[in-house]
């Protein structure tokens, strides 16, 4: 008897099939993905009638800015991995009119047949994102009279966003953030930021806080390594002076950002084992209307 590789959408999943997804996860760590948007989609690759791969495929910003945006990889097998996003993005490559870019996230620690997997079907590492913990400490420098620190609010979230998407592939997920996706970090409590020199903008953020310590999870800075280094300083002091009882606070920076790495390092950052890798895959269109 011949066993065929079946791929299926979770909607699509009878219950009990549902129930046999928990192989694949760590315990209690089951995505929940039946009651997704009706753009995102959460697919499996069945062999012998078990589940041996499944992946999350965001849509959202597909027709309007050509991404697609994986997540949640999990697999019994590299090549069954490979074989079922290969199917997936084979459908959708077939609705493709724009050169279209696909984004994967992946723990660092992940297991190498997830990381293989992704590579075994055209997928290309571009940058690894670490995150640091920043200490607030003395400053060498008691003015910074060139310097603003400003936080964004809606009415200025365009601005913001488009001197943010500038340097994309540097930051942490190395895609364009679109403006739904920005409404969406808004409504999660997320702040945006701006640093500003001589009025003008030279540095963009965004992150939350909670529990007492700040979490940015994107820093960008324009310019030399003493400069950004300046421009850090003075954040450090500015959100010292706002927020008294933060005294620690999480940064994420990528490998493609040498000189904010630089920077961090100057300050006194100290490096988390927590870090990812972003690997990208790009379709061209199947054919032309």
């Amino acid at each position: 008897m011949k066993h065929t590789f079946i791929v299926k959408e979770s909607r699509q999943l009878k219950p009990h099939e549902r129930s046999m997804l928990h192989s694949l996860y760590p315990a209690g760590q089951l995505p929940h993905h039946f009651c997704l948007p009706a753009d995102c989609y959460h697919y499996t690759g069945w062999f012998r009638n078990k589940p041996v791969a499944a992946v999350t495929v965001d849509c959202k910003d597909f027709k309007t800015s050509h991404l697609i945006r994986l997540s949640d990889t999990t697999c019994k097998n590299r090549m069954m991995l490979s074989g079922l996003i290969d199917q997936v993005l084979f459908q959708l490559r077939l609705e493709v009119r724009h050169n279209t870019t696909v984004s994967v996230t992946l723990p660092t620690d992940a297991p190498g047949n997830l990381l293989n997997g992704f590579k075994d079907i055209g997928f290309l590492p571009h940058l690894e994102a670490t995150s640091f913990e920043f200490p607030f400490v003395p400053y060498t420098k008691t003015t910074f009279d060139q310097w603003q620190f400003c936080i964004e609010y809606p009415e200025t979230h365009g601005d913001w966003l488009r001197k943010r998407n500038q340097y994309f592939w540097l930051l942490p997920g190395a895609v364009p953030l679109t403006a739904r996706a920005l409404d969406m970090l808004h409504r999660r409590q997320t702040i945006f930021y701006s640093l500003k020199w001589k009025g003008t903008v030279v540095g963009t953020m965004y992150g939350e806080i909670k529990q007492g310590r700040l979490y940015l999870h994107e820093l960008h800075i324009v310019g030399q390594k003493e400069f950004t280094q300046e421009g850090i300083s003075f954040f450090q002091q500015s959100y010292y002076d706002k927020f008294k009882k933060t005294e620690l606070m999480s940064v994420t920076a990528t490998s493609m950002q040498t000189h904010v790495l630089h920077a961090l390092y100057e300050q006194g950052a100290r490096p988390t084992p927590s870090s990812t890798y972003t690997l990208l895959k790009y379709l061209t269109p199947a054919r032309t209307d």
